[in-house]
């Protein structure tokens, strides 16, 4: 048997850190907005004969294994631990971008493993439960101090926004109304990834933020901020636009002066983009390297020239994905 599933990465729009699980239980409750991104994690599981004697993992790195206890990488052992799997197998990942890259990468990697697993189990579990599992895996098990907004923007697809609530760990879906999905939609079509190519840990990025004194009130004021788009009552497509832009500005003025988020190269570049006539300019991740994500008044051709003219030559259209979280073969 054969089963290859595939999980989209994600764009964080508004909200991002006020899903940590430690400002949640101190402020009752966060919010995330934002979507999956066209771009994708596979994995690839063969269920090997059972004269098979090892199996093997492929992934940035390869290794063999007879018992779980031989794995080296943390979230497949403790995928195999959570499924009590002790079946040889043959996996393999792919991705576009590696860990550490801002767009949530272990955690789509995480989720494409998970479904892939529970396939061959021949067990079924919702993407909401799988993005509640992998999300513990990551957060109570392997003690990451991460949220919880990349497991279920990825697992859901297309344009997603969550409560995330002190109670029980409560995780509730918002439904924006038409009007303010139809302008995200048009909005990331216009939408373009710029790499940093600095790779960095989130955990130290996240750890330290979590040990500064004031990084409770400034995850607070972008809550708040988020609030301000996603409680708008006025579906006039101007009004939309500009109360969005505005918040992305404010929530992004906020963050960029958070403690680990920006370091004298990412300055450089940021200085470099805002040459260019934007709307906004916001760093995706935790901060520390990643992917800049820009807004500009330009035509998607005026962009990518002016893109091209600054050097930065590997852009790309941050696309949504209508699909989440799926198995695309199985046999």
């Amino acid at each position: 048997m054969i089963i290859i599933s595939r999980c989209p990465y994600r764009i964080s729009l508004l909200g991002g850190g006020s899903d940590l699980d430690w400002f949640v239980k101190e402020n009752d409750y966060g919010i995330c907005l934002g979507y999956a991104l066209s771009k994708y994690t596979y994995t690839v599981i063969n269920q090997l004969p059972s004269r098979a004697k090892r199996g093997i993992l492929n992934y940035s790195s390869r290794e063999e294994y007879s018992k779980i206890d031989d794995i080296a990488h943390p979230l497949i052992k403790s995928a195999f631990e959570e499924l009590n799997l002790n079946d040889l197998l043959e996996i393999s990942s792919f991705g576009f971008a590696s860990r550490g890259s801002g767009l949530g990468g272990s955690s789509s990697f995480l989720l494409a493993l998970l479904k892939g697993l529970f396939k061959i189990k021949k067990e079924a579990l919702s993407n909401n439960d799988l993005a509640y599992l992998a999300s513990d895996i990551e957060i109570k098990k392997l003690k990451k101090p991460i949220g919880r907004q990349d497991h279920y923007i990825s697992s859901s697809g297309n344009i997603s926004c969550f409560k995330f609530l002190k109670d029980n760990n409560k995780i509730d879906k918002i439904n924006l109304n038409h009007s303010k999905e139809i302008f995200i939609k048009k909005l990331s079509e216009k939408l373009y990834l710029i790499p940093s190519f600095i790779s960095r840990s989130a955990d130290k990025v996240l750890y330290k933020l979590k040990d500064s004194s004031s990084a409770n009130d400034e995850l607070l004021e972008i809550r708040n901020i988020s609030e301000k788009f996603i409680k708008l009552n006025d579906n006039r497509e101007h009004v939309i636009e500009e109360t969005f832009n505005s918040c992305v500005r404010d929530s992004w003025e906020i963050k960029k002066n958070m403690t680990g988020v920006m370091s004298g190269i990412l300055n450089d570049q940021y200085n470099e983009l805002n040459k260019l006539p934007l709307n906004w300019i916001r760093l995706l991740g935790a901060g520390s390297g990643g992917y800049f994500l820009i807004s500009t008044k330009l035509d998607n051709k005026n962009t990518e020239e002016e893109l091209s003219k600054l050097g930065m030559n590997d852009f790309f259209q941050a696309s949504i994905s209508q699909s989440g979280l799926e198995i695309i073969h199985d046999c």
